[in-house]
Protein backbone atom coordinates (compact mmCIF):
# COMPACT_ATOMS: atom_id res chain seq x y z
CA UNK A 1 0.00 0.00 0.00
CA UNK A 2 1.64 3.18 -1.19
CA UNK A 3 -0.07 6.25 0.12
CA UNK A 4 1.43 9.64 0.68
CA UNK A 5 0.18 12.47 2.78
CA UNK A 6 0.58 14.76 -0.21
CA UNK A 7 -2.18 12.96 -2.09
CA UNK A 8 -4.85 13.78 0.50
CA UNK A 9 -7.53 16.40 -0.03
CA UNK A 10 -6.32 18.81 2.64
CA UNK A 11 -9.23 21.20 2.19
CA UNK A 12 -11.65 18.37 3.01
CA UNK A 13 -9.53 17.35 6.01
CA UNK A 14 -9.49 20.91 7.37
CA UNK A 15 -13.24 21.36 6.81
CA UNK A 16 -13.99 18.05 8.55
CA UNK A 17 -11.64 19.00 11.41
CA UNK A 18 -13.30 22.38 11.91
CA UNK A 19 -16.74 20.74 11.78
CA UNK A 20 -15.61 18.24 14.41
CA UNK A 21 -14.28 21.05 16.61
CA UNK A 22 -17.62 22.88 16.35
CA UNK A 23 -19.50 19.68 17.18
CA UNK A 24 -17.33 19.17 20.27
CA UNK A 25 -17.82 22.78 21.34
CA UNK A 26 -21.59 22.51 21.08
CA UNK A 27 -21.54 19.07 22.75
CA UNK A 28 -19.53 20.12 25.81
CA UNK A 29 -20.58 23.75 26.26
CA UNK A 30 -24.22 23.79 25.15
CA UNK A 31 -25.76 20.31 25.21
CA UNK A 32 -23.92 18.64 28.09
CA UNK A 33 -22.06 21.42 29.94
CA UNK A 34 -23.48 20.65 33.40
CA UNK A 35 -23.32 16.88 32.96
CA UNK A 36 -19.74 17.04 31.65
CA UNK A 37 -18.65 19.11 34.66
CA UNK A 38 -20.21 16.56 37.03
CA UNK A 39 -18.66 13.62 35.18
CA UNK A 40 -15.28 15.33 35.54
CA UNK A 41 -15.89 15.83 39.28
CA UNK A 42 -16.46 19.59 39.10
CA UNK A 43 -19.29 21.64 40.58
CA UNK A 44 -19.43 23.66 37.37
CA UNK A 45 -17.46 24.00 34.18
CA UNK A 46 -15.12 27.02 34.08
CA UNK A 47 -16.61 30.05 32.33
CA UNK A 48 -13.45 30.50 30.26
CA UNK A 49 -11.63 27.38 29.14
CA UNK A 50 -7.87 27.47 28.53
CA UNK A 51 -6.71 27.51 24.90
CA UNK A 52 -5.52 23.91 25.20
CA UNK A 53 -9.19 22.87 25.44
CA UNK A 54 -9.61 24.10 21.88
CA UNK A 55 -6.20 23.53 20.30
CA UNK A 56 -5.66 20.05 21.75
CA UNK A 57 -8.93 18.53 20.57
CA UNK A 58 -8.52 20.19 17.17
CA UNK A 59 -5.06 18.67 16.68
CA UNK A 60 -6.19 15.23 17.88
CA UNK A 61 -9.26 15.28 15.63
CA UNK A 62 -7.15 16.49 12.71
CA UNK A 63 -4.81 13.49 13.11
CA UNK A 64 -7.76 11.08 13.33
CA UNK A 65 -9.39 12.64 10.27
CA UNK A 66 -6.15 12.43 8.26
CA UNK A 67 -6.01 8.75 9.21
CA UNK A 68 -9.61 8.26 8.09
CA UNK A 69 -8.85 10.03 4.81
CA UNK A 70 -5.93 7.66 4.22
CA UNK A 71 -8.14 4.64 4.99
CA UNK A 72 -10.88 5.90 2.66
CA UNK A 73 -8.38 6.19 -0.18
CA UNK A 74 -6.65 2.89 0.59
CA UNK A 75 -9.96 1.04 0.67
CA UNK A 76 -11.23 2.77 -2.46
CA UNK A 77 -14.30 4.08 -0.67
CA UNK A 78 -16.26 6.62 -2.68
CA UNK A 79 -19.89 6.09 -1.64
CA UNK A 80 -21.54 7.73 1.34
CA UNK A 81 -22.82 4.40 2.68
CA UNK A 82 -19.37 2.84 2.67
CA UNK A 83 -17.90 6.06 4.07
CA UNK A 84 -20.39 6.01 6.93
CA UNK A 85 -19.60 2.36 7.62
CA UNK A 86 -15.91 3.24 7.87
CA UNK A 87 -16.79 6.25 10.03
CA UNK A 88 -18.73 3.99 12.40
CA UNK A 89 -15.91 1.47 12.52
CA UNK A 90 -13.31 4.14 13.26
CA UNK A 91 -15.61 6.00 15.68
CA UNK A 92 -16.41 2.95 17.79
CA UNK A 93 -13.50 0.62 17.11
CA UNK A 94 -10.61 3.02 17.42
CA UNK A 95 -11.62 6.34 18.91
CA UNK A 96 -14.46 5.13 21.14
CA UNK A 97 -12.57 2.13 22.47
CA UNK A 98 -9.49 4.25 23.19
CA UNK A 99 -11.59 6.92 24.92
CA UNK A 100 -13.23 4.31 27.14
CA UNK A 101 -9.85 2.76 27.90
CA UNK A 102 -8.42 6.14 28.92
CA UNK A 103 -11.46 6.85 31.10
CA UNK A 104 -10.85 3.68 33.11
CA UNK A 105 -7.84 5.47 34.61
CA UNK A 106 -8.36 5.60 38.39
CA UNK A 107 -7.99 9.41 38.34
CA UNK A 108 -11.25 9.84 36.41
CA UNK A 109 -13.97 10.37 39.03
CA UNK A 110 -16.74 8.79 36.91
CA UNK A 111 -15.10 6.69 34.17
CA UNK A 112 -18.21 4.97 32.83
CA UNK A 113 -20.25 8.17 32.79
CA UNK A 114 -17.36 9.89 31.00
CA UNK A 115 -17.23 7.14 28.37
CA UNK A 116 -21.03 7.18 27.98
CA UNK A 117 -20.96 10.95 27.40
CA UNK A 118 -17.88 11.14 25.20
CA UNK A 119 -17.97 8.05 22.97
CA UNK A 120 -21.20 9.14 21.21
CA UNK A 121 -19.56 12.48 20.38
CA UNK A 122 -16.65 10.68 18.74
CA UNK A 123 -18.97 8.34 16.86
CA UNK A 124 -21.04 11.23 15.51
CA UNK A 125 -17.86 13.18 14.72
CA UNK A 126 -16.35 10.23 12.88
CA UNK A 127 -19.53 9.68 10.86
CA UNK A 128 -19.69 13.38 10.01
CA UNK A 129 -16.00 13.56 9.08
CA UNK A 130 -16.16 10.49 6.87
CA UNK A 131 -19.23 11.88 5.14
CA UNK A 132 -17.48 15.20 4.48
CA UNK A 133 -14.35 13.46 3.17
CA UNK A 134 -16.35 11.26 0.78
CA UNK A 135 -18.52 14.16 -0.40
CA UNK A 136 -15.46 16.25 -1.24
CA UNK A 137 -13.58 13.55 -3.17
Amino acid sequence: MHLTLLSQDWVAVVIASVAHLILGGVWYTVLFRVRYARVMGLDEWPAKAPARFIVGPFVCSFVSIVTTAILLRALGINSQIDGLMLGALVGVGYIGATTANIAINPLFPHPYAYAALTVPLFLIGSLMSSSILVAMQ
